[in-house]
C-alpha cells in the first residue's frame, strides 16, 4: 500500500519561499503555507514514502543548519513527520498546486485546473510528483527563459538531459523545435515526463528516453542540461560530443558562487563561445554556443 509522510515544520517568514523551494527540489508534493503568526509561517507538504524521503529529509536538515551557521540569529527549526496511508490522502493534496507564470508566454499548470489564458499565453500542465520540474523552482524558469531566447521558434533538434518531469522537452515543443529527445536515468522520472508529454500533446516531437547519455549517437542543434555543478562537470565532454557545430548549451543547476567556475570549465575545451547568463535569486543558468 502507497503510504506519505506529513512533513511540517515552522519557519521565519522571510524564509519562507527559499525554504519552500528547497522542498520542492528535495521532491516535496506541494507546499501549503498552513498560518502565521509571531514565530513565523508553518509549511506543510508532504513526500511519498518511497525510501527518497529520508534522503531528502536528511538533506533539509543540512539545510537549515546552513542557514543557521550564516546566520546565528535564526532560531533552530523543528521538523515533525507524521504517516499518512494512501487511503486518508484522498483528493486533498490537489489543492497544494496552482498555475505558476514562468514567463509572459508560458503558464505552468496542473491538469485538474481551469484557468483564463491571456493573450499569446501558453499552458503546460504537468502532473506534480516526484520528478523535478513542476516550473516552481528558479533554475527551471531560467531555462524556460533561455530556450525562449535560442529557439525564437526556429525548427531546431534538442537533446533535454536530466529530463525529470519532461517540461523543457515540452515547452521546446510548444516553441517550435522539430525534434526533441528528453533523457532521464530515473525510470519513475522518464515514465512520468512521457505522460506529460502525451497530455501536452506533442509526443510528434517530444520522445522520452530512460538512459544516459552516453547511450545516443545523435547531434542535436540545442543541448540543454539543468542538473547541477558536479553533474555538469563530469558530463562537459559527452555533452558537447552531442551538440553540433554552432549550437547552443544551455546549464542550469548551478549557484551564483558557482557560475565562474563552470564557465572556465567549458571555455577551457576551445569549443566553446561564451553568449550569456541570467540569474534568479541565487541561481544561475549559463549559454554557450559551439564554434
Amino acid at each position: 500500500m502507497t503510504c506519505w509522510w506529513a512533513v511540517s515544520l515552522v519557519v521565519p517568514t522571510e524564509l519562507g519561499e527559499a525554504i519552500s523551494n528547497f522542498l520542492m527540489e528535495q521532491g516535496a508534493t506541494g507546499i501549503e503555507e498552513v498560518d502565521e503568526d509571531s514565530k513565523g509561517i508553518r509549511l506543510k507538504t508532504y513526500f511519498l514514502q518511497n525510501g527518497r524521503e529520508k534522503r531528502g529529509l536528511r538533506a533539509l536538515q543540512r539545510y537549515l543548519s546552513s542557514l543557521r551557521m550564516m546566520d546565528p540569529e535564526i532560531p533552530s527549526i523543528q521538523i515533525e513527520t507524521t504517516p499518512i496511508p494512501d487511503q486518508d490522502w484522498g483528493e486533498g493534496w490537489k489543492r497544494f498546486f496552482r498555475p505558476v507564470q514562468v514567463t509572459s508566454k508560458f503558464v505552468v499548470k496542473p491538469p485538474w485546473s481551469s484557468i483564463r489564458l491571456k493573450r499569446n499565453q501558453i499552458p503546460i500542465d504537468i502532473t506534480p510528483g516526484m520528478a523535478f520540474g513542476t516550473g516552481t523552482h528558479a533554475t527551471t524558469k531560467l531555462c524556460i527563459r533561455a530556450l525562449e531566447e535560442t529557439l525564437k521558434n526556429r525548427a531546431l533538434t534538442v537533446l533535454d538531459v536530466g529530463t525529470g518531469s519532461g517540461i523543457l522537452s515540452i515547452v521546446a515543443a510548444r516553441l517550435g523545435a522539430r525534434e526533441v529527445l528528453g533523457l532521464d536515468t530515473d525510470g519513475e522520472a522518464a515514465e512520468m515526463a512521457r505522460e506529460n508529454v502525451g497530455r501536452n500533446r506533442v509526443s510528434d516531437v517530444v520522445k522520452i528516453r530512460k538512459g544516459s547519455i552516453g547511450k545516443i549517437r545523435t547531434r542535436f542543434d540545442l543541448v540543454i542540461a539543468n542538473i547541477d555543478l558536479k553533474n555538469l562537470k563530469r558530463m562537459r565532454w559527452p555533452l558537447l560530443r552531442h551538440l553540433r557545430s554552432k549550437g547552443f548549451l544551455i546549464l542550469s543547476g548551478i549557484l551564483e558562487e558557482e557560475r565562474e567556475k563552470i564557465r572556465q570549465c567549458y571555455l577551457e575545451t576551445g569549443l566553446l563561445k561564451w553568449t550569456e547568463a541570467t540569474q534568479e535569486g541565487e541561481w544561475v543558468c549559463v549559454i554557450f554556443k559551439k564554434k
